[in-house]
């Protein structure tokens, strides 16, 4: 019955909601090493299989600690926006259950608590946009570069001004791309709504190359961060670096 809700979920039948992780268990046989499409420091992610088609699953691990406020917001952010150039969310996991560990050399037993967080989104199978950044560009034509990068800044231009979210980790792995080459923002992980620019701590979470420099100089974030990553990707989907290239015939 579970796995009927997720299809309908999946064919638009049925909005977004609460899934089992009985549920996610089975469409990604337990979550096996042979499902699983991708990895990062926050989380696993892997392919769930279902009769109309595939979902990725965002297992994150549970050596991470995550605040149930931040999870319940960022499941907030993500049941929040529809577009067509930002991953489609299907749905979450939380669960948590107790188990007894018994004492070596005793009857007694500890009782330790198991958490599981999981994010659900729409399938994309093309890969993301970093395979396609070469020097060559591996044969795209100009049209499709230039369609890849207006999906991608109107994308970002829903999150930021219709949904008031900066993204915080903009870099080509987490754009993904569909049949069609129709780009789709994904990886929310870092993502927060606006509370006008902060400065964090010390610590920075995102991808070197893509910071901003108020952002890897002094922590603060604001959706000016996100701009200067989104000029990043544009220098290496027309030049293929991230750097504009020097002109030899410049004086």
């Amino acid at each position: 019955m579970d796995c009927e809700v997720l299809e309908r979920i999946l064919d638009g039948r049925e909005n977004p909601r609460n899934l089992s992780l009985a549920l996610l268990k089975d469409v990604t046989e337990n979550f096996s090493e042979d499902r699983e499409i991708g990895h990062g420091g926050f989380a696993t992610v892997y392919k769930g299989v279902l009769s109309n088609g595939n979902i990725a699953v965002k297992r994150i691990k549970s050596s991470h600690s995550i605040k149930e406020t931040s999870f319940y917001h960022e499941v907030g952010s993500l049941l929040n926006i529809e577009h067509e150039n930002v991953i489609r969310f299907l749905g979450f996991c939380a669960s948590t259950d107790q188990i007894a560990i018994k004492v070596r050399g005793s009857k007694e037993h500890i009782y330790a608590e198991v958490r599981e967080r999981l994010l659900c989104f729409e399938y994309i199978n093309n890969g993301s946009l970093r395979k396609y950044i070469t020097d060559e560009l591996r044969g795209l034509e100009w049209k499709t570069r230039y369609e890849i990068i207006r999906g991608i800044c109107e994308g970002l231009y829903h999150l930021h001004h219709e949904k008031k979210i900066y993204h915080m980790d903009m870099k080509p792995e987490n754009i993904l791309l569909d049949n069609d080459m129709v780009p789709k923002i994904t990886d929310f992980g870092l993502s927060r709504l606006d509370e006008k620019s902060q400065t964090m701590s010390e610590v920075r979470l995102g991808s070197l190359g893509y910071f901003a420099p108020e952002y890897l100089l002094q922590g603060k974030k604001s959706f000016k961060s996100d701009m200067y990553s989104l000029g990043v990707i544009i220098i290496e989907l027309v030049t293929g670096q991230k750097v504009i290239p020097k002109n030899k015939n410049n004086v």
